[in-house]
């Protein structure tokens, strides 16, 4: 994996000066000759001047072709994606696509001996490929200048706390810093404690704590009943988000203690009131990702609202593949992106529809508050259960094994699985309560309180449930195997 990222942190080290390098001797040349023109332009008669404007129309053309030569400004940028790109499909998906094609071959009466090939997937890939895709993109478009220092730019690429799972960093905001000098911050380094110290709580007492629940149920689905399965996918929406999450508070934390400040990239997602929402706070960083490069360059919603729904689907699909080689990913982003879709359609008729009982409640201001809280919060529940069947098909390990679970749920109810693993509901009702106080901006403040008394007791008390509740040789972070 080192010899890996060395070699390829090296490479777009070099494409980015290189793609500087050629648009500023474009730049530079084409200042020259827009001189020399209006020079000649002064002394020429207009005959000369109408032969002049023509040959500057051939010239053009001339530039315009060779722009999109290898060694154009934009040629560089296509070698870099595509080799970017082509390490994702070589490491990630080549064996998926092999399988895939015999598959067809198969039901096509054609034999093949295709074999899988023992490819060890360095740890990270998707997300270092990510970062050297968006350098040289940023370099290209001019807004930022390239890395003049190699070891800035891969100290960049192979920061430690984020390189396994994220955030996905820009790189306008994570270089500049790791280029200037910093200086020990006791307030940003206590700040980064408490969120590691949280981040810990939020993976060993959440998501260890029920994923022996959750393997139990999901892999046995048959044996369980519909009250199983349903209390097994509620754990799991929360195991998910408590190991992602988790993960990120404790990078953002360590990159806070040595005086960095990265990319937020969880904001409460499951108090989200429609999917669009969701989207905007759940791994916030990748989705900036493609947003930028992948659903603006298609045309982004500045287009047909046909245009606009294929490319949200299209980077939803992406989304979905790039999570991992399986179908079920593909159809977990087809769900969403379905979901998004249907949001962007009937937002015009939901917004008359609120506005429409607005004005009906404004007439009772003593309810009005309660009107709208209400609302809030069975859109929310609306959201999180349409999130939690998502995450059933992420969970799952292929199609045929989401089907059988639904199977099962739609044979009855019945007694509830019983472990110890359900004690995961108490730390999930104080993360709940600690994500609900920030939603609602509820003025109690334990670790960030104004008196140190109270984030000394509070530390503590946290520390001491981690230890005691915890699972202390827990598993590793779902997402390292993205």
């Amino acid at each position: 994996m080192c010899t890996l990222l060395l070699i390829a942190t090296m490479t777009f080290y070099l494409l980015g000066m290189a793609i500087n390098k050629k648009k500023c001797k474009d730049e530079g040349v084409r200042c020259k000759e827009n001189d020399v023109r209006d020079k000649e332009e002064c002394v020429r008669s207009k005959e000369e001047w109408v032969r002049c404007k023509e040959e500057s129309v051939k010239r053009k053309e001339a530039i315009h072709i060779t722009h999109y030569s290898l060694l154009s400004p934009k040629g560089l940028l296509v070698l870099g994606v595509i080799l970017g790109v082509g390490l994702l499909l070589y490491f990630k998906y080549l064996n998926f696509f092999v399988e895939q094609f015999a598959a067809l071959f198969g039901l096509m009466g054609l034999k093949t001996n295709f074999s899988s090939f023992n490819i060890i997937v360095p740890i990270g890939i998707s997300f270092f490929t990510f970062k050297l895709i968006a350098y040289i993109v940023e370099v290209y478009k001019g807004n930022m200048e390239p890395c003049k220092d190699f070891v800035t730019f891969a100290c960049y690429i192979a920061f430690f706390p984020t390189i396994m799972s994220g955030p996905i960093d820009s790189p306008k905001l994570l270089i500049p810093q790791m280029a200037n000098t910093r200086s020990w911050q006791n307030d940003q380094a206590a700040e980064g404690l408490k969120r590691v110290l949280w981040g810990m709580f939020m993976k060993m007492c959440i998501a260890d704590k029920v994923s022996g629940y959750t393997d139990a149920v999901f892999n046995n689905a048959y044996h369980h009943n519909a009250t199983s399965i349903i209390v097994a996918s509620i754990l799991y929406t929360f195991q998910i988000y408590a190991d992602f999450s988790g993960y990120s508070e404790m990078a953002i934390g360590t990159s806070q203690i040595m005086g960095f400040r990265v990319t937020e990239n969880f904001m409460r997602p499951y108090f989200s009131q429609n999917v669009g929402d969701f989207w905007r706070r759940w791994h916030a960083s990748l989705m900036n990702w493609f947003r930028e490069y992948i659903y603006f360059p298609l045309g982004g919603s500045r287009c047909s609202k046909a245009r606009m729904y294929w490319n949200t689907m299209v980077v939803f699909m992406i989304s979905g593949l790039w999570h991992g080689a399986n179908w079920t990913f593909i159809f977990w982003g087809a769900y969403h992106g379905i979901l998004v879709c249907l949001y962007k359609l009937t937002r015009s008729v939901r917004s008359k529809c609120v506005m429409c009982k607005d004005k009906s409640v404004r007439s009772k201001d003593t309810r009005s508050t309660l009107h709208l809280t209400l609302r809030k919060y069975i859109n929310i529940v609306i959201v999180f259960a349409l999130v939690t069947i998502g995450w059933q098909v992420f969970r799952c390990h292929s199609f045929g094994q989401f089907v059988g679970l639904w199977e099962r749920i739609f044979t009855g109810f019945g007694p509830v699985f019983k472990s110890w693993a359900l004690m995961g509901f108490v730390p999930v009702g104080i993360l709940m309560l600690k994500e609900m106080k920030d939603e609602e901006g509820w003025n109690i403040h334990l670790l960030h309180s104004k008196k140190l008394w109270v984030q000394i007791v509070t530390f503590a008390l946290l520390a001491v449930f981690i230890l005691y509740f915890g699972e202390l040789e827990g598993g590793s972070f779902i997402y390292f195997q993205f």
